[in-house]
């Protein structure tokens, strides 16, 4: 027994000096490669916009879906009392609807007239602001540079006999060849976004599908913001949300336009300059500026 023992130690001793002779023998027959660094495991890349290269932060649950946000937070307006035609499909739904407006079934017909409304007053919102901040800093002569003067401009062009030129500045047209101009070029626009076909414009602009008639990409979508669906369907959502702002504001640009006479620069400007000397309130209670609507 003590033989077999022995003759087992022997045999596992003459095991490892014969695989060291071996390798030895291998690592001096075998040329040395370069050690092949391993390529990390894939990892799923956050969704990004192909134009501005951002990633887009996607949370559909966020904006969709029974689980949104809705407008009043959680404890002051529980999910039951939200309108069943209000389900989280159409991007800004945060089920607000106090006059009833959807009770008819006309939802989505209303959500083209609000998406149209609103990216007109976008439009009208940065048309206000800009030639009004281009005459104040550039020290130009822009005729009816504050947004509410400037049909008054175009109807003096007018009635001066055609002549374009308005204060010896700024070709101005009149308000008859702008009106024209505008309802030509919309109605062009709006029949082919409406019918889904693609506008004949220049080829440096992709063609595409027209699926959405309220999205309808393609010529309509020259930036490809389009590109990636899921950061598409947040750009919905911050679009129908900035045009609801816009349109608030376009009011608040009438009722300024109203009280002080002024128009949406210069009365930002002054409560820049004096914040507690010029605001809603002083304006209110001063006697040169009593509200004139």
């Amino acid at each position: 027994m003590a033989t077999s023992f022995l003759g087992a130690q022997l045999s596992v001793k003459q095991v490892k000096v014969a695989s060291k002779v071996d390798t030895r023998v291998v690592a001096a027959t075998v040329p040395k490669r370069k050690p092949v660094a391993k390529k990390p495991a894939a990892k799923s890349a956050p969704s990004k916009n192909k134009w501005t290269g951002s990633s887009s932060g996607y949370d559909s649950a966020k904006w969709y879906g029974a689980d949104r946000k809705l407008f009043l937070p959680s404890g002051f307006l529980d999910p039951s009392e939200v309108p069943d035609y209000l389900d989280g499909t159409l991007a800004g739904d945060y089920g607000y609807d106090p006059l009833g407006l959807g009770v008819d079934g006309n939802v989505e017909k209303y959500r083209a007239f609000e998406l149209i409304h609103a990216r007109w007053a976008m439009l009208g919102a940065l048309g206000a602001i800009v030639p009004e901040a281009i005459n104040s800093f550039g020290g130009s002569n822009i005729p009816g540079a504050v947004w509410w003067q400037t049909g008054a401009v175009q109807l003096a062009a007018l009635n001066g006999g055609g002549d374009l030129l308005y204060n010896g500045s700024i070709p101005t047209l009149p308000l008859p060849v702008n009106l024209a101009i505008t309802v030509a070029a919309f109605a062009f626009l709006e029949n082919a976004r409406k019918s889904g076909e693609e506008i004949n414009v220049p080829p440096i602009f992709p063609k595409g599908p027209a699926a959405d008639p309220l999205y309808p990409g393609g010529d309509f979508d020259p930036l490809g913001l389009a590109d990636d669906p899921e950061a598409f369907e947040e750009l919905k959502v911050k679009e129908i949300k900035n045009g609801r702002l816009a349109m608030v504001s376009m009011l608040g640009f009438a009722v300024q336009a109203g009280v002080t006479q002024e128009g949406p620069f210069a009365n930002w400007s002054k409560h820049l300059a004096d914040p507690f000397g010029y605001n809603l309130f002083t304006v209110l209670q001063s006697g040169e500026r009593t509200p004139s609507l």
